[in-house]
């Protein structure tokens, strides 16, 4: 070691050079700023389109733009997602370095900062070969790491299966979790050293004329000996206080935005709501670009700290202020218009991705809003809003016939306090349900489930038919006749069977095991994602992306009750339901072909909206 150096290591914290360097970044925060803001605006004008070209492969795999963790998951561990992720990690690592070279040559220097920035360009071919170098050592060093991380996961993880593992959690994941997680660890450590070995690489290609890469990473290597521990707590403590601070400026961003979002001038309506969220993350992306400014300003001169204490000599340059302004000039306006070449190149990738969404509408209790409830006429006026489905609810009668109601008795529907268990069919057709709705509808009477299921077939609208009994054992009774009446309609792929007793579904699927069949909840107590049932009936608030996604990972849908607030619609579709049920087909239909008719991209920040938006 140099005499030089063997000072430096014995000098205090707040020694000459660090303060010294404080008060240059006091000095040259105009130069820093202007730099920063160019810099931000090059390196978006990289990523975004790279972004944009891993986001398109994303959407033509899953098909649609609103997906669960499961599906997200898969794709980037397909060769496709993992590609794309190393392009981007690529780009940041590269963008991440030019960025600290640039900050310490505009430290290092006097006169706007920009001259000094495109001075550092000189260096950019040594800059991304040491990049280049560095990469392929953690990776070499990384391969035992993901050998023993290998064996690992095909001897835990490897005879079972993924989405049980991440869902159900037995101990195998988590013996899997822990073997990897202890990987990771000590991964992490080894690459930290590396790190710090390597943290003078910078400063010895810029200040010392370094243009070998391997001379650049032994310089450094040479500088940092014996250091690691004295530099690790700097760099560890920076780490930290960024991560605390970035944290700290998510939560307030996403804050402000959630209020914004909320705000009723915003509202769901997708154009106006994709608007406002464009600006919002517009105006996100300025503040963190700042954050990241101030932080690579406060990183880089750390690293000169450090750099000189370990005996490197910084240069210090000086450019002519005409020469330096027109440069200055020169560079913001080639790096404003860079982005806008970037937002067209993501908008022109993004905007013809091959995606489609496909959620079914159900009209309750065969359209509530629009007719007389559970009525032919009800039936026939769903079916002409463009309803897919209709739910009825079918229920014995004193004379054992089949007959679509939902309360117990007609005193709520037409004021009769007749009783549909102890009336007959006879007796209960006296009674107009329609002329309550209006004149269109009087002489409407109760109707058959043969003769819902017949006039169904002529309509082209599937039945969901909920089983309405008392109890389980009323419930599996009504299974017998429903599913009997179902197949001598011949429906059997144009109708389904729910209800909230499970025995009663399961002597539905015992009795005619093609006939799928779902369960009706509107409180969660276990996990009903369990069911043997082909799908989950949950009141709307319940059917949020996380219950959605557990269940798609079990095969399961979730249809989401009773939506008559349009506004919900978006954010349903966003959780992934594949059914709407609603008293409003008309308004829940044109919510939909709303969303429908949006391009890619403000289909996606439709879906930012709705992510960032606390309602």
């Amino acid at each position: 070691m140099s005499d030089a150096m063997k000072v430096a290591v014995s000098e205090p914290i707040d020694d000459d050079v660090t303060r010294r360097m404080l008060g240059r970044i006091r000095r040259r925060w105009g130069p820093l700023l202007t730099f920063s803001a160019a810099f931000s605006l090059l390196e978006a004008a990289a990523l975004a389109p790279a972004a944009a070209g891993v986001l398109r492969l994303a959407l033509e795999s899953w098909g649609r733009c609103s997906v669960g963790n499961f599906e997200i998951a898969a794709f980037f561990l397909s060769p496709q997602g993992i590609a794309g992720l190393a392009v981007l990690a690529a780009i940041q690592l590269t963008t991440f370095h030019l960025r600290l070279a640039g900050v310490m040559g505009v430290l290092a220097g006097e006169g706007p900062g920009v001259w000094h920035a495109f001075d550092v360009v000189k260096r950019l071919p040594t800059l991304l070969k040491v990049d280049l170098l560095q990469a392929v050592r953690y990776l070499l060093r990384a391969a035992p790491y993901l050998a023993i991380g290998s064996v690992a996961y095909i001897k835990l993880w490897g005879p079972h299966d993924l989405n049980r593992l991440v869902v159900d959690r037995p101990a195998e994941f988590w013996q899997g979790a822990a073997a990897v997680g202890a990987l990771a660890v000590l991964y992490g450590i080894d690459a930290g050293r590396m790190y710090l070995r390597w943290l003078f690489a910078v400063p010895a290609v810029l200040f010392e004329g370094v243009r070998n890469p391997f001379t650049a990473l032994r310089v450094s290597e040479e500088r940092a000996r014996g250091r690691l521990l004295r530099l690790a707590a700097p760099v560890v403590g920076a780490g930290l206080a960024f991560l605390a601070a970035s944290s700290a400026l998510t939560w307030a961003l996403g804050a402000i935005n959630a209020y914004i979002l909320d705000l009723d001038q915003v509202g769901h309506r997708p154009r106006v709501a994709v608007a406002a969220t464009a600006a919002l993350l517009a105006l996100d992306a300025a503040a963190l670009a700042a954050f990241s400014a101030a932080s690579a300003a406060a990183f880089a001169a750390l690293v000169m700290v450090a750099y000189k204490r370990a005996g490197g000599a910084i240069r210090e340059d000086a450019v002519p202020e005409p020469r330096a302004r027109w440069w200055t000039t020169a560079a913001v306006l080639i790096s404003v218009g860079s982005v806008a070449l970037a937002a067209l190149a993501v908008r022109g990738i993004i905007s013809d991705a091959r995606v489609a969404e496909h959620v079914e509408v159900t009209a309750h209790r065969a359209g509530a809003f629009r007719g007389p409830e559970n009525t032919l006429a009800a039936l026939r006026v769903a079916a002409a809003d463009g309803a897919d489905w209709a739910e009825i609810d079918v229920q014995l009668t004193a004379d054992g016939r089949l007959v679509v109601f939902h309360d117990d008795d007609l005193l709520r529907v037409a004021g009769s306090p007749l009783r549909v268990a102890g009336s007959t069919l006879e007796q209960l057709r006296e009674v107009d349900l329609g002329a309550p709705s209006g004149p269109e509808f009087a002489g409407e009477r109760i109707a058959t489930l043969e003769e819902f299921l017949a006039l169904a077939g002529g309509l082209r609208i599937g039945l969901n038919v909920e089983l309405k009994a008392k109890d389980d054992a009323g419930a599996v009774a009504l299974a017998g006749r429903t599913v009997a009446a179902i197949r001598e309609a011949g429906a059997t792929g144009r109708a389904r069977v729910c209800g909230q007793s499970f025995k009663g579904l399961a002597e539905v699927r015992r009795l005619a095991p093609g006939l799928e069949i779902g369960f009706i909840s509107g409180a969660v107590i276990g996990d009903p994602t369990r069911l043997d049932v082909d799908f989950l009936m949950m009141e709307a608030r319940l059917a949020v992306g996380s219950f959605v996604d557990r269940a798609r990972s079990r095969g399961k849908e979730v249809h989401a009750w009773t939506v008559n607030d349009i506004d919900r619609v978006g954010p349903l579709v966003d959780d992934g339901v594949a059914d709407i049920i609603t008293d409003d087909v008309p308004g829940v239909r044109a919510r939909l072909d709303e969303v429908a008719r949006l391009d890619p991209v403000d289909r996606l920040l439709l879906r930012i909206r709705h992510g960032l938006s606390r309602r």
